[in-house]
C-alpha cells in the first residue's frame, strides 16, 4: 500500500501529497542554507495569492474575524479521461466528480485540547496562521475486461483535507493537517477479479506538529481504533518540507517558469512517512476553449485586467515522485501566471490539475468552475 500511495492518484489527488519544511525551528531560520551542519535545499515561497507578493506575512483582510475579512473560495468541475488509459485488465469509470477549496488566515489556539504533550510551547498562546481546505468528492465504478467481465457497485468517494501552516515568510510551515479519506482505488495491475481489484480505505488522520518543527506525531483512527506514530528529525531533512495537504497552495507559491526546478520532501502518514517529490516547470498549455472558460470566471471576480480579445496567462508544474522505482510518474497543474509581483490582479488562481492514475488506468483532470470569493481587493 506504500508503493501505491507514492504515485498522487484520483483518491488521494486532494489531500494525501504530504510536504514539510526542515529548516531548525519554525520560527527562524527561513532563509538559512545549514541547520544542524545539514545543507539545505530551501524552496522560496512567496504570497502568490496577494496583489503585492512580497508581503511575507498574512494580510490583515485575509484574517478570518477581522475587518473587510474576505476568504478564497473556488469550485472545481472533475472529469475523467480515458485516453491514456490502457490497462488490458480492468477499467474504471467516474461520475459526479467535484472538488472545493478553502484558504484564508486564522488564530491557532496552542493551548486547545488534542495537541500533545511537549508540542506546545511553555508560553502557549494564539499564532495567525493559514488555513486551507479542500473536498473530492466523486462515485468510482471498477469493471473487470478479462474474465468474467464482471463491474462494480458505484462507490461514493470522497477526501476532505484540512491543513494550518505559516505564512510565507516562515516557508509554508505546517503546524497541523487533517484528511478523512473514503475511498476505492486500483490494486494491482493484472487482478485476476473485482476482489483483486479494488482496495477501500476508510481512515481519519491528525497530525500535529510540534512548535519547532523537529517531529510529528499522526493519529490514524480505523475501524474504530485510533493508532499514534511519531515522526521525529524534520529538521535534519535536507529540503523544506511541507504537509501534504497544502500541497497546492506551495506549489502556488513558487515562481515558476518552463525551466522552474525545486526539490522538496512531503510527509505522508499513509505513505509512510516524508517522501522526496520534484517540481518542475512544464511547457504544457491551455487550449484556447479553457484559457477563454477560465478568462470569463477569473473576470468576473475582478480577477482578470485585460482586454477583451486578451486570454489568461497560465504556469504550469508537474509534481514527481523523485524516489526509487516510481521515479517520474507525476501530476500536472497550473496556474494563473504572476506577470507583475506588485500587482498580482489573477493571484496565481489554481485552473486546472491533471492527475494520473495509478496503473494505467486514465486520468482525472480538475477544471475551474466557479470563484464564489476571492482575497478583498481594497474596493
Amino acid at each position: 500500500m506504500k508503493k501505491r500511495l507514492k504515485i498522487i492518484t484520483a483518491g488521494f489527488a486532494a489531500g494525501v501529497a504530504v510536504t514539510f519544511a526542515g529548516c531548525g525551528g519554525c520560527m527562524g531560520c527561513a532563509g538559512c542554507s545549514s541547520c544542524g551542519g545539514e545543507t539545505t535545499v530551501n524552496a522560496l515561497t512567496r504570497s502568490n495569492w496577494f496583489t503585492g507578493t512580497s508581503y511575507n506575512g498574512i494580510q490583515p483582510s485575509f484574517i478570518k474575524g477581522n475587518d473587510k475579512f474576505s476568504p478564497e473560495k473556488i469550485k472545481y468541475d472533475v472529469t475523467y479521461h480515458k485516453e491514456n488509459a490502457n490497462n488490458a485488465n480492468i477499467s474504471l469509470d467516474y461520475r459526479n466528480g467535484s472538488f472545493t477549496t478553502e484558504f484564508y488566515g486564522t488564530r491557532y489556539d496552542w493551548n486547545k485540547s488534542g495537541i500533545p504533550e511537549g508540542y506546545a510551547p511553555e508560553d502557549a498562546g494564539e499564532e495567525i496562521v493559514y488555513y486551507y481546505k479542500t473536498e473530492l468528492k466523486i462515485s468510482v465504478q471498477f469493471t473487470m475486461k478479462t474474465g468474467s467481465l464482471q463491474s462494480s457497485d458505484w462507490f461514493n468517494d470522497s477526501v476532505v483535507t484540512e491543513a494550518y501552516f505559516r505564512a510565507a515568510g516562515n516557508l509554508l510551515k505546517p503546524v497541523y493537517s487533517k484528511q478523512i479519506v473514503k475511498s476505492h482505488s486500483p490494486k494491482s495491475y493484472q487482478p485476476v477479479n473485482l476482489e483483486q481489484a479494488i482496495i477501500e480505505v476508510d481512515e481519519t488522520y491528525e497530525n500535529f506538529y510540534s512548535y519547532d518543527c523537529t517531529k510529528v506525531k499522526s493519529f490514524k483512527t480505523a475501524d474504530g481504533t485510533t493508532e499514534e506514530k511519531e515522526y521525529g528529525g524534520l529538521n535534519k531533512v535536507n529540503k523544506t518540507i511541507f504537509d501534504n495537504s497544502s500541497l497546492y497552495i506551495a506549489v502556488r507559491s513558487m515562481k515558476l517558469s518552463s525551466n522552474f526546478s525545486q526539490p522538496i520532501a512531503l510527509f505522508s502518514p499513509m505513505a509512510g512517512g516524508i517522501d522526496e517529490y520534484a517540481v518542475t516547470g512544464s511547457d504544457s498549455g491551455l487550449t484556447a476553449e479553457e484559457k477563454s472558460a477560465f478568462t470569463a470566471i477569473l473576470k468576473e471576480k475582478e480577477l482578470f485586467a485585460g482586454g477583451e480579445e486578451d486570454l489568461v496567462e497560465a504556469s504550469a508544474a508537474n509534481i514527481s515522485f523523485a524516489g526509487g522505482d516510481l521515479h517520474g510518474t507525476s501530476q500536472t497543474v497550473w496556474y494563473a501566471s504572476v506577470k507583475d509581483s506588485d500587482n498580482n490582479i489573477p493571484r496565481a488562481t489554481m485552473l486546472k490539475l491533471s492527475v494520473p492514475i495509478s496503473y494505467s488506468l486514465g486520468t482525472l483532470d480538475y477544471t475551474l468552475k466557479s470563484i464564489e470569493s476571492t482575497l478583498w481587493n481594497g474596493k
